[in-house]
C-alpha cells in the first residue's frame, strides 16, 4: 500500500493505492485532520508532491517520528516517464509534473494508445488556485504549457484592487455580453479562460499540426468551468495523485 500526498496552495488532497488501484481519496484543509488520518492508516510507502515547503517538512517530519517513515518527496531531479523538454525544468511546477504524468499513465493504459502518433497530442488542465495548461507531445514529451490566474484569484483581484467594483462570483455568469457589472465582470473572467484554452487548442492545431488532442481537466475549480467548455474532455479529479503514484514507480 502506497499513500500518496499533493499539497496545494489550499488543500492537501491524499490517495490510497493498492498495487495500481486506488482507493480512497481524500481532501484535507488542516494539517491536524491529515495527521489524525495517517494515525490511523499508518503507511508504510508514502510520496508527497508540493508547492508549500514548510506543510512539506511538517509531513516528513511527522511521519519519521511517528513511523519512521521517509517519503519519497517528488523532485525536478527525480525520473520521470516524461522526458521533460523545458527550458527552465529546475523552476516547473512540481503540480505540473504531476498532472501531466498522470495523463500520460491513464492514455497508456487505454486503448487510444494503440493509435497513438505525432500528431497526437495530450493536455492536462488544471483548475486550481492558479489555471495551468500542460502540453505533452509524441512519443510522451512534456513541452511546456501556459499559467494564469485562477478563477477565485481573477475574481479577487478585481474586488480586492478597484475602490467600487463588487463581490462577483461564477454563478453571476449570465451570458457573453453582461448587462450589468457584476454579470460583465463574471463573463469577463469566465472567457478569459475559456478563451486561453480555445486559443491553445486552435494554436495546436494550426500551428503544429495537431490532429487528436487528449485532454484531461482537474482541480478544485474544475466543476465551475466545466460548463462552459464547448471540447470534449476527461475531467479527473485525482489526476495529480495518479502521476505522484506513477513517478514513484519509477523511482521505487
Amino acid at each position: 500500500m502506497i499513500l500518496t500526498c499533493d499539497v496545494g496552495n489550499t488543500n492537501i488532497k491524499t490517495a490510497v493505492f493498492r498495487d495500481d488501484q486506488i482507493g480512497e481519496i481524500y481532501t484535507f484543509d488542516k494539517l491536524d485532520t491529515l495527521f489524525s488520518y495517517l494515525g490511523k492508516i499508518h503507511p508504510e510507502n508514502f510520496a508527497i508532491a508540493s508547492v508549500v515547503p514548510s506543510t512539506t517538512k511538517s509531513i516528513t517530519d511527522y511521519l519519521g517520528s511517528k513511523f519512521g517513515v521517509i517519503p519519497l518527496i517528488i523532485r525536478n531531479d527525480l525520473k520521470f516517464n516524461l522526458r521533460i523538454d523545458y527550458d527552465s525544468s529546475e523552476t516547473l511546477g512540481i503540480d505540473r509534473i504531476c498532472s501531466a504524468e498522470g495523463a500520460f499513465k491513464l492514455f497508456k493504459n487505454s486503448t487510444e494508445f494503440n493509435s497513438y502518433t505525432e500528431k497526437t497530442y495530450l493536455i492536462t488542465i488544471d483548475f486550481g488556485t492558479a489555471t495551468t495548461i500542460n502540453i505533452i507531445r509524441y512519443p510522451g514529451i512534456f513541452s511546456g504549457g501556459l499559467i494564469a490566474p485562477g478563477l477565485k484569484m481573477m475574481f479577487n483581484s478585481l474586488t480586492q484592487n478597484t475602490a467600487q467594483l463588487p463581490h462577483v462570483d461564477e454563478k453571476d455568469f449570465k451570458q457573453m455580453i453582461g448587462r450589468d457589472t457584476k454579470t460583465s465582470i463574471a463573463s469577463g473572467v469566465i472567457n478569459s479562460i475559456v478563451g486561453m484554452i480555445e486559443k491553445t487548442l486552435k494554436h495546436l492545431k494550426e500551428n503544429l499540426g495537431a490532429g487528436e488532442i487528449k485532454i484531461f481537466i482537474t482541480g478544485g475549480n474544475a466543476e465551475k468551468i466545466s460548463p462552459h467548455l464547448n471540447i470534449k474532455y476527461e475531467n479527473q479529479k485525482a489526476l495529480v495523485l495518479l502521476g505522484i503514484k506513477a513517478i514513484f514507480d519509477i523511482n521505487r
